[in-house]
């Protein structure tokens, strides 16, 4: 069994959660070959490999979305032949129409033998006619020439991805929406062979977040954007055969998108828990962590706010920020410059990367100031630790915080509003305080993921979501199939223990 792993803007290029979840799955998973597709931004921007691979990686490839840059902008206008159903779907496509015939679509766009390039389609008689019914009917009050280079920036890299080549699998597995559950679809359509969607976060609403803030698009355009990213979410989830959350508001959320019920499942994250330690050194001071990379969605800078709070009142409070600062070094430095401004800088430590195991058991305090979160491994791993946290109530922080319905173990930390550095200060001085609460909440959180979030439980299911999907080769690909162009559902086959669970 070989599975395809897609994913957009991280492994094997940048750290973190999604980076650390991907390499966790294929060195578990050692009975099963894997094959990485990465889609990165630009060949000229490329940063080096982060992770070496495991042994049982076989192929690897990364797809640019700006290699459309590689066909000539003065190459001459080819007509596409297309059919009136064609035609009708092409329209709808360009639209970001969600009810598009998908299949029909990309076996259209994705032949260049048929369509051209991406510059010789967008150039085309079928194309500007499409463009120009499009613009009368949503924008005719705008200028045209602003509209044709907004639509134009969100074609070309599209159609340029869908003609990529990739990697054949016998299962496709993307681990976002986005252009890794395009690029997904179109092998899923193309080879005919399952697709899987797992998602962190939810993607879509993650872009709408940032385009609703985003200066580089005009305000009449934002609506367009995100529209185009929701067109691809939708897509993904009626076409794959499983899709997952990490827990279960993320689940509903899918399926308020498109997802069928039948096939949403909830397989959250696990971590190793022997490999954490829960006992403490005797050591001086309190001491306050924060596992994060230092990018803005971490919001490093109003747990700096925070603990300049803290520290008027527990002056001996250190702080460690643990994690990379090379992947944003803008705003490490706004970060540095921020703890000079506080005049705190010599009570924080930014350690940059490191084995985080080796600092765990000096610190009596986690904190996470996220903007936007899945359920965060760092969570688990500090939980394992028998660390309590203060969390904002992004995610599944809450969950992993308070548990969820049959949960008795007791709150592990406390949960603060994001951006709000005297809550998250208050939080923090009321543990900092009371080493019984402290070690209470620390004792509850290393129960509660032993009980519910162990490797073993994470690996197991996903092994037997990859065995359930599966089609070995020979077999009668068409057994089992639905009416809709789906895969028969396998997903109630996985495991689900307590409230890992088919979402409803």
């Amino acid at each position: 069994m070989e599975i395809a792993l897609i994913m957009e803007g991280s492994y094997p290029y940048t750290t973190g959660g999604l980076s650390s979840w991907t390499q966790q799955l294929i060195r578990e998973l050692k009975d099963r070959k894997f094959k990485i597709i990465s889609i990165m931004p630009s060949r000229a921007e490329l940063p080096e490999q982060k992770y070496e691979f495991p042994p049982n990686v076989t192929a690897f490839r990364t797809l640019f979305l700006n290699d459309y840059l590689r066909f000539s902008p003065l190459a001459s206008r080819r007509e596409p032949r297309l059919s009136r159903a064609e035609a009708t779907e092409i329209a709808k496509f360009l639209a970001f129409d969600p009810d598009v015939d998908w299949t029909a679509t990309m076996s259209t766009l994705g032949d260049p033998k048929k369509i051209g390039n991406p510059i010789q389609f967008l150039k085309s008689k079928a194309a500007w006619d499409t463009l120009l019914n499009f613009y009368n009917t949503n924008f005719p009050e705008e200028d045209f020439n602003r509209f044709f280079w907004s639509m134009i920036s969100m074609y070309v890299p599209l159609i340029s991805m869908v003609q990529q080549e990739g990697l054949e699998a016998d299962i496709y597995h993307s681990l976002s929406t986005g252009y890794a559950g395009l690029m997904g679809l179109v092998y899923r359509l193309k080879y005919n062979k399952p697709l899987l969607l797992t998602e962190h976060g939810i993607y879509a609403r993650e872009r709408e977040e940032e385009i609703l803030n985003a200066k580089w698009v005009e305000e009449v355009y934002k609506k367009f954007w995100i529209r185009f990213f929701y067109f691809i979410s939708t897509g993904v989830y009626r076409h794959a055969e499983a899709v997952v959350a990490l827990f279960s508001q993320n689940s509903l959320l899918q399926q308020r998108y498109g997802a069928h019920p039948e096939r949403a499942l909830v397989i959250p994250n696990g971590v190793n828990v022997e490999a954490f330690v829960s006992q403490k050194p005797n050591v001086k001071g309190v001491h306050v962590g924060a596992i994060a990379r230092v990018v803005p969605i971490k919001d490093i800078n109003t747990l700096l706010r925070a603990f300049h709070l803290v520290l008027r009142r527990i002056p001996h409070a250190k702080l460690s920020i643990i994690g990379t600062t090379e992947e944003d070094r803008d705003y490490y430095l706004e970060c540095l410059e921020t703890a000079k401004l506080l005049g705190i800088v010599e009570r924080v430590a930014f350690t940059g990367q490191v084995n985080v195991k080796d600092h765990l058991p000096y610190l009596d305090v986690l904190v996470l100031t996220s903007l936007s979160e899945g359920q965060p491994l760092v969570m688990l791993e500090g939980m394992a630790a028998s660390i309590p946290f203060v969390a904002t109530d992004v995610g599944s922080c809450r969950e992993l915080i308070e548990g969820v319905e049959g949960d008795t173990f007791g709150p592990t930390g406390l949960i603060v509003p994001p951006v709000s550095p005297q809550d998250t200060a208050d939080a923090i001085v009321k543990l900092l305080n009371d080493v019984e609460l402290r070690e209470q909440m620390g004792r509850s959180a290393r129960r509660r993921i032993e009980t519910y979030y162990r490797q073993e439980m994470f690996i197991d299911n996903y092994r037997r979501l990859y065995d359930s999907v599966y089609i070995p080769v020979g077999a009668n690909t068409a057994e089992g199939r639905r009416a809709d162009g789906g895969h028969r559902v396998y997903a109630q086959e996985i495991v689900q223990p307590r409230h890992f669970h088919r979402s409803r």
